[in-house]
């Protein structure tokens, strides 16, 4: 008998989500199914829904922030095995998202998630985490445990009580950078003693800002000079291989031994509740990750 599972569904563009059932479907290759345990919101999540951005086909399913139990393995896997505890990352195939209780994975892409981060904690890294790290990274071959020699050298991150904020700190931090980090919101006391970084308000008075980005001793003769690049981020793992594979590789050791999780509000009613927390997520909140439990 094909088997089934319940997924949150948008049934149509510009729709609105909806719990129902499609069939589950079986690992092939390197590929293992993972019965997800928690979801994070995204705010590109209300964002898809509302543009129709992204999704070809109906009915859809978002979510691409994950956590759970390896359920079934393809022939093909080496590395996990059934009961392993993961992290993924969701894509633009609905097999593979998280607002579901069943989600396809490439095992290229994912993480054990270690003993000290619960599922709740583990789901809120994928997205923010990688798409910091690719911001971040100035190469292809750069890992979360590297630190190039970027001392005495000043990163300033705007909104550094966002998801992405947060794990730019922390990677930042890693690589050596002295960070300063930027939030207008009330959540800036918890966010620095957690990320143990000085941060300070968008309305900070100018003299204290000039001497956080600029102490006296490292005042230098010669001009850095106005050289301004922009560039866009996008953090999807399965599109940008070459730098997500030895990201997702060295995830789980960084977890481990520096990298603190978002802190977690949880929405109550799985998946009936993923309206909820998109309404809350598009509302606007800052310094937490909204989590669901599709299993509820």
């Amino acid at each position: 008998m094909t088997q089934q599972h319940k997924a949150s569904l948008l049934p149509q563009k510009q729709g609105k989500l909806e719990v129902s059932t499609r069939l589950t479907p079986t690992p092939r290759g390197t590929q293992a199914l993972v019965k997800v345990t928690a979801a994070a919101v995204n705010p590109a999540d209300w964002k898809i829904i509302e543009t129709g951005l992204f999704l070809e086909t109906y009915p859809a399913v978002l979510g691409y922030d994950g956590a759970g139990i390896i359920h079934a393995v393809g022939p093909e896997v080496t590395n996990f095995k059934v009961g392993d505890r993961v992290i993924f990352q969701g894509t633009l195939d609905y097999d593979y998202t998280a607002y579901q209780e069943y989600a396809l994975v490439d095992t290229e892409l994912i993480a054990k998630a270690p003993s000290n981060v619960n599922d709740d904690q583990a789901s809120t890294f994928p997205t923010g985490a990688f798409t910091a790290y690719a911001g971040l990274s100035e190469n292809r071959n750069r890992h979360p445990g590297e630190r190039p020699n970027c001392q005495r050298q000043v990163v300033l991150i705007l909104g550094g009580s966002s998801s992405v904020g947060q794990f730019a700190i922390q990677f930042a931090r890693i690589a050596g950078f002295s960070t300063i980090a930027t939030t207008a919101s009330s959540s800036i006391p918890n966010s620095s003693s957690r990320l143990a970084l000085p941060m300070f308000s968008t309305v900070t008075p100018m003299p204290r800002l000039s001497g956080l980005l600029f102490p006296p001793s490292w005042t230098r003769e010669k001009n850095a000079g106005d050289k301004i690049a922009v560039h866009n981020v996008f953090g999807f793992s399965d599109k940008f291989r070459d730098l997500s594979v030895p990201f997702w590789q060295n995830l789980a050791s960084g977890l481990k031994e520096e990298l603190v999780p978002n802190r977690v509000q949880l929405v109550n009613g799985g998946l009936a509740g993923v309206p909820d927390a998109l309404e809350l997520s598009r509302k606007g909140v800052s310094g937490v990750k909204l989590v669901i439990r599709p299993q509820e």
